[in-house]
């Protein structure tokens, strides 16, 4: 048999290759009674595909960033810790700064009262003057004196020089750790709004695992229904395929009590069966989905099996005269086998039916099938045989008036004639009979199954 599918000739090579990663999938499911299926093609399966890695992408990006923001909170931690520690040392360092500065108050002040005694400034407030040598001493010895103290009064403004220098430079640094100080608390005030950002990111990672926590509890929650729907459709398969048998089993039942060989019948027919009405369309190939389940792929094969079953079942039955030729209610005048004769009295072998009912009753063909005889035919009257292939045929005599020709075809309930009362016949009635292979059968056990079969 040739692969070619005629619906991949105008596919390009992406379509081509989507449909066969991608074949349509199939799911039945029965509800109130009633099979109902469900394909879902290609694009959905990629539509479902696609929202599945752009989770799974999600997920894997929501726990990378997690990492990271991890990672960034604990440098930022560390920074704001060492921030803090340095802010700590400043404090201490300004606390420094403040006994130097108080010493060197002190010392400020100390200096700036010795440079006044040097100045010779008293109590009273009056300058004094050079200092005087003693009575009697020379200008020498006077200008020695003032000599002397000239040279200390120098000193002392040379101390107090440097340690006004080294004051200055104190107040410098200090004024600098102020500076220092001041950068800190700025820092520590950034660093405040960093914490305030990084809680942020906290409760936005915290939200993020929260909604993965509930992506997560739908995900196993619809794999949850997935198990479900699939035990159910297996269930629904395993009942049908159950129901399929019993059906089977019902109309072989049926089809046998009639006496035919039904595996002979469907081995003559085969592949032939057709519905009524006729087929037909451009073929259009299916890929079935693949089963992965094996108990699941063992039920699906035996329903198809069964199923094919049932249709050649059902096909043999169509073809079969099964239905009742008068379609109002009728009496059995006289049944299939030996008989009185209603003429003579005497024992004789009745090959058929005699079924009564009013004159002109419609009489309807028993299955379908080609009129082979339709005429006048001695004691039988006026006749009607119809051939319904696979060795049976079905003659309905007496006929009032005949309403078919020679070689037209009929089906199951086509009128074919009036019931009446020609040939040999001692009133109104039909004369029905079922042979096969030219063997009369008694059409009564035929009437049955098909009232079997067609209202059961």
């Amino acid at each position: 048999m040739s692969e070619f599918d005629p619906q991949d000739l105008n596919l390009t090579q992406v379509r081509r290759l989507l449909r066969r990663h991608f074949p349509d999938r199939h799911l039945m499911v029965r509800s109130d009674g009633a099979m109902r299926q469900f394909t879902i093609t290609g694009l959905h399966q990629i539509g479902l595909l696609v929202v599945a890695l752009g989770f799974f992408g999600w997920v894997t990006y929501a726990t990378a960033a997690l990492v990271w923001m991890d990672d960034i909170l604990s440098a930022k931690n560390e920074r704001i810790d060492d921030a803090r520690d340095a802010y700590k040392a400043l404090l201490a360092e300004v606390g420094v700064y403040k006994e130097k500065v108080v010493e060197v108050t002190h010392s400020l002040q100390g200096n700036h009262a010795e440079f006044n005694r040097l100045l010779g400034t008293g109590e009273s407030g009056q300058a004094a003057g050079p200092p005087v040598a003693p009575e009697g001493a020379g200008n020498g010895a006077a200008a020695g004196v003032a000599g002397g103290q000239d040279a200390d009064f120098l000193k002392e403004q040379k101390r107090y020089d440097r340690e006004r220098q080294t004051l200055m430079a104190q107040l410098a640094t200090l004024q600098q750790g102020m500076e220092d100080l001041s950068k800190a608390k700025v820092l520590l005030t950034d660093f405040d709004g960093i914490e305030l950002e990084m809680r942020k990111v906290v409760l936005q990672r915290d939200l993020a695992l929260a909604e993965n926590q509930d992506l997560l509890k739908k995900i196993r929650s619809m794999e949850s229904t997935l198990l479900d729907m699939k035990d159910a459709q297996k269930r629904l398969v395993d009942r049908f395929g159950k129901m399929a048998q019993q059906r089977i089993g019902a109309l072989e039942e049926d089809l046998s009590a009639t006496g035919l060989d039904v595996a002979s019948l469907l081995r003559r027919k085969g592949k032939r069966f057709q519905p009524v009405g006729g087929q037909g369309g451009p073929f259009l190939p299916v890929e079935l989905p693949a089963i992965e389940d094996e108990p699941a792929r063992d039920s699906l094969d035996r329903l198809n099996e069964r199923l094919d079953r049932w249709g050649m079942l059902n096909a043999l039955i169509f073809d079969l005269p099964l239905a009742a030729p008068l379609a109002t209610s009728y009496r059995i005048n006289s049944p299939f086998g030996v008989r009185e004769d209603p003429v003579n009295g005497r024992l004789s072998r009745h090959e058929g039916l005699d079924m009564g009912a009013p004159m002109d009753t419609p009489v309807s063909a028993t299955g379908p099938g080609k009129v082979v005889y339709a005429g006048w035919r001695g004691r039988y009257g006026r006749v009607v045989e119809i051939d319904h292939g696979m060795g049976l045929s079905t003659r309905y005599a007496h006929l009032r008036t005949i309403k078919v020709q020679l070689g037209q075809s009929v089906g199951r309930g086509d009128v074919i004639g009036a019931l009446g009362n020609s040939g040999r016949s001692t009133g109104p009635h039909l004369h029905y009979e079922v042979r096969v292979n030219g063997n009369p059968r008694n059409p009564t056990v035929f009437l049955k199954a098909g009232k079997n079969v067609f209202e059961g």
